[in-house]
């Protein structure tokens, strides 16, 4: 049965009306946060610059590139759960749905098979650590410089649709708002996001020991609890310092010098865990088997290649925000670590890059600021 089968009467005749609501309640959701963003978005339309239509196109491709597999995922999972019961004849397809999505969690589906082995847990935990350690601290401390309202909506809208094109809406909304000195962050959210990303961190982590236990969801609720909990006290708290100060500054460094530590510390002993399940072999056998097991992994699976194109569409757009800052705030020509990291984030993720980035823009402003106050 199809959908333009569907009538009146099956939509009445629902066993589980409540699974086909929360699904449905769920795209609701999404175009609820479009609607809080919107105005973010229309002004950054009408102040239209290279950064705001360069994040736009970015934003629309990382849609397509996670939805796509996302749409494949939720097919997979509806065939996979019909050949395992048995349906009566007279069952209408929207019943069947109802009772595809009350027997099957995809929530936990998703993210269990992109978080149990080490070849999947390498792409999967570079977006955990780049969310937790960098992007909750950049929502916060950006949005509030730039009295931007509701940036926990930007967060929202990274989990249920793609953290990429989350981030990419966010850049292009920054890459118009003008920073106001007045907006600083405080020093109570500067306190909170310590406290987040290191808890955050700590689930990371943790992720996957517990993968394939009941302690799974629980570590899972508490990472989103800590990603959004301090933007929104951040929006409710964006009068913050009268002023930029060098403590202010010296915690933002610190902030995201803790998180590139960790996150290249994770990325490089996940690199080590994935080495160790392959065979002794030659430089070339190696080389090949880690790039089989790294493709392979990438398409092994809808939900793994929708998370995989997240993390990838991240590294762009993490680049892209390198290159579109240093274009705008650095005077002299691009100068050499920002290209460096550019090269580096292939290697070793934006999970490491884009902070150290963020610590080099910081100490850039406290270079700047310690200059004032000389003079």
């Amino acid at each position: 049965m199809s959908f333009n089968q569907i009538n009146l009467n099956d939509i009445l005749n629902i066993d589980y009306p409540l699974a086909v609501s929360i699904l449905l309640s769920y795209f609701i959701f999404i175009f609820a946060l479009l609607w809080t963003i919107k105005d973010d978005l229309k002004k950054a339309i009408v102040k239209m610059n290279l950064g705001v239509f360069v994040f736009l196109i970015l934003a629309v491709i990382s849609f397509i590139a996670t939805w796509t597999y996302m749409i494949k995922f939720f097919i997979i999972s509806y065939r996979e759960w019909s050949l395992t019961v048995d349906q009566p004849s007279s069952l209408s397809f929207l019943n069947s749905i109802s009772f595809w999505l009350h027997d099957v969690s995809l929530f936990d589906s998703a993210w269990r098979k992109v978080s149990v082995g080490v070849w999947p847990w390498l792409w999967s935990h570079q977006l955990c650590s780049l969310t937790v350690s960098v992007w909750t601290p950049l929502l916060a401390i950006e949005g509030t410089r730039r009295n931007i309202p509701y940036i926990w909506a930007y967060m929202l809208l990274g989990q249920v649709v793609a953290i990429s094109v989350a981030s990419a809406l966010f850049f292009a909304v920054i890459s118009s708002a003008v920073i106001k000195n007045e907006h600083e962050p405080s020093g109570k959210l500067l306190k909170t996001l310590i406290v987040s990303t290191v808890g955050g961190l700590i689930t990371v982590v943790f992720s996957p020991f517990v993968a394939s236990t009941k302690a799974f969801m629980p570590n899972l609720l508490v990472m989103h609890i800590l990603l959004v909990f301090p933007l929104i006290y951040s929006s409710s708290h964006q009068q913050g310092n009268s002023s930029r100060d060098i403590s202010s500054l010296i915690s933002i460094m610190l902030l995201y010098t803790i998180a590139a530590g960790a996150n290249f510390v994770i990325y490089i002993n996940q690199w080590f865990e994935c080495l160790d399940t392959l065979p002794s072999s030659g430089i070339m056998d190696l080389l090949y088997n880690i790039y089989h097991h790294v493709v392979g992994t990438f398409f092994s699976h809808p939900a793994q290649s929708s998370i995989s194109y997240d993390i990838v569409c991240m590294q762009f757009i993490s680049v892209t925000w390198m290159w579109i800052y240093s274009r705008n705030n650095f005077k002299e020509s691009m100068p050499i670590w920002v290209f460096t990291l550019i090269i580096m984030t292939a290697l070793v993720s934006a999970s490491v890059t884009l902070p150290l980035f963020l610590v080099g823009c910081e100490y850039k402003k406290l270079q700047t600021l310690l200059k004032q106050k000389s003079s």
